[in-house]
């Protein structure tokens, strides 16, 4: 078989989806790990760089993480933004996946002990599959080097902003990206007044933006690898699948 099926289906809907949930899933744009920023000019900012390195410490160094998540996308003519939800278990070390609430939303599982990226879209009945070497980049290394996240340099700045009609105190991290193939975004995080994790994170570029919010947030003492396996019907067909296909920009990872 090849991977035409899927494009054919899907011209344009799941790679939208896709880099959305890649979005959320890196935490709002964590190539700071792979992408230090430039050293400040001015304000010292290494205590509030500082924070925002305690906030992710719990997440990266927890043997598992479970959490539901809101995700907005603007709409780039200026409509109502388009607000998806799903469930996220991360596996430091071990894997990532993403299952999305809606009926005929995706369930994506990229596990390295494994060696499989997954996207199994229940409406098909399709289970599409490539290598982990094949899975992007940046969330193989959220996965296997979390620890370089919370050493990356990045630059820091207090910001307060409104969301849901209320003011919440956070960080803005500045000049990150959103990856190789994404435009340069501006990346706001901020944590849950009670719990001191990561709650909220808007990432925005010049022409899109995303907003999470991390509702639920467990950390589990021990990690389960079962939860990244998924529960298929009978008569599901596997097809492969070229994750670079999805991604937009030339296919170079």
């Amino acid at each position: 078989m090849n991977a035409e099926p899927w494009k054919r289906r899907e011209p344009g809907e799941c790679l939208s989806r896709l880099v959305r949930v890649v979005t959320a899933l890196l935490l709002g744009a964590l190539a700071w790990g792979a992408r230090p920023a430039e050293p400040a000019k001015s304000v010292p900012v290494a205590p509030a760089r500082e924070e925002v390195q305690g906030m992710l410490s719990r997440i990266f160094r927890a043997p598992e993480v479970r959490s539901r998540v809101s995700i907005t996308r603007s709409d780039p003519f200026g409509g109502p933004g388009e607000r998806t939800g799903g469930r996220v278990w991360f596996l430091p070390g071990r894997g990532l996946r993403y299952r999305s609430d809606e009926g005929g939303g995706e369930d994506i599982v990229i596990d390295r002990e494994q060696r499989a990226f997954l996207v199994y879209r229940p409406m098909e009945r399709v289970l599409y599959r490539s290598d982990w070497d094949q899975a992007p980049v940046r969330m193989r290394r959220l996965i296997t080097e979390p620890e370089r996240i919370l050493d990356a340099k990045f630059r820091a700045a207090r910001e307060r902003r409104l969301i849901g009609g209320v003011w919440r105190e956070g960080f803005r991290i500045l000049r990150s990206s959103l990856g190789d193939s994404l435009s340069a975004a501006s990346v706001w995080i901020a944590a849950d007044p009670r719990s001191g994790l990561p709650r909220w994170i808007s990432a925005g570029g010049a022409e899109d933006s995303v907003d999470v919010e991390f509702r639920s947030i467990a950390i589990l003492s021990k990690a389960s690898p079962a939860d990244l396996t998924l529960s298929l019907p009978r008569d599901v067909r596997t097809e492969p699948l070229d994750p670079r296909d999805l991604l937009p920009g030339p296919k170079t990872r």
